[in-house]
Parts: structure tokens; sequence; C-alpha cells
């Protein structure tokens, strides 16, 4: 094998080890270190908080949305959306469409019959990378 040949092998080797950490790293910055048990535990905390009258709320639903910057309950409704004019990208403020909000678990809680209501529904974003409650809405018919 000659030098120009032994450099294209090492030149596509380089080139094939970079992608691999490059996917590597964005998996990593995508994937919550939030658990779902731990994001979902959050949520009835903050929901009886808000509301102590109603009790045993139970989880119908937990996923995880890597940029939610807009959410819809079951019924298309928006109940969250993340607006901004700019952000910070490096040292620079960029445009909004280069900047999301962060990675979110949507919790969505229902409970019993009580206080004389039929339904109450609840929804809670729990930041995904540490925890916080980035919006929490209730309701009650």
């Amino acid at each position: 094998m000659d030098l120009r040949h032994l450099l294209e092998v090492a030149g596509m080797t380089a080139l094939i080890v970079v992608v691999a950490i490059g996917g590597f790293l964005v998996f990593q910055a995508v994937r919550p270190r939030v658990s779902q048990a731990s994001a979902t535990a959050v949520a009835i905390r903050q929901v009886q908080q808000m509301d102590p009258n109603v009790r045993d709320f139970a989880v119908l639903s937990a996923r995880y949305d890597a940029a939610p910057d807009r959410v819809y309950d079951d019924r298309g409704n928006l109940i969250y959306s993340e607006s901004h004019s700019s952000c910070r990208v490096l040292l620079f403020e960029g445009p909004a469409w280069l900047c999301h909000a962060d990675g979110a678990w949507i919790v969505h809680l229902r409970a019993p019959a009580q206080s004389g209501f039929t339904n109450h529904d609840a929804w809670v974003l729990v930041n995904g990378q540490n925890g916080t409650v980035s919006s929490a809405s209730t309701s009650s018919s």
C-alpha cells in the first residue's frame, strides 16, 4: 500500500470516529437525566400542592418530548407554549428558531370524582434535565 492509500484510509477512519462520537454526544444530549418515575412523583406532588382538596391522582400517561415548544392535550388543545424572540448561542444572541425548550416529561394525571366534580385532570411538564416543573395546570368538570 502506498502513502496515498494509507492517508485515504486514515482519513476515512478519522471521519468515521468523529461521526460516531458526534452521534453519541447528540444521543446523550436528548436523553433525559430525570427518570419517568421521578418525573411522575414530582408531577403528583405539584398537583397536590396546587389543589389539596383533590386526592388520589393517578398517572394516565407520561411521555418525553426532547423539544416541547408546543404541547397539546389529548383533545388537541394547546396547554403549553415556549415563546422567546432570541436565545444565547455560544457568545452571541441568536434567533429563536435556533433554540428549543429543554426536554420535558409531559405527565397527564386524573383523579376520581370528588368535591362535586366528576373529572379532575392535570397536566404537568417536568424538566427532563433537572426535575423542576416548567408548567402545571388542573381542570375540574
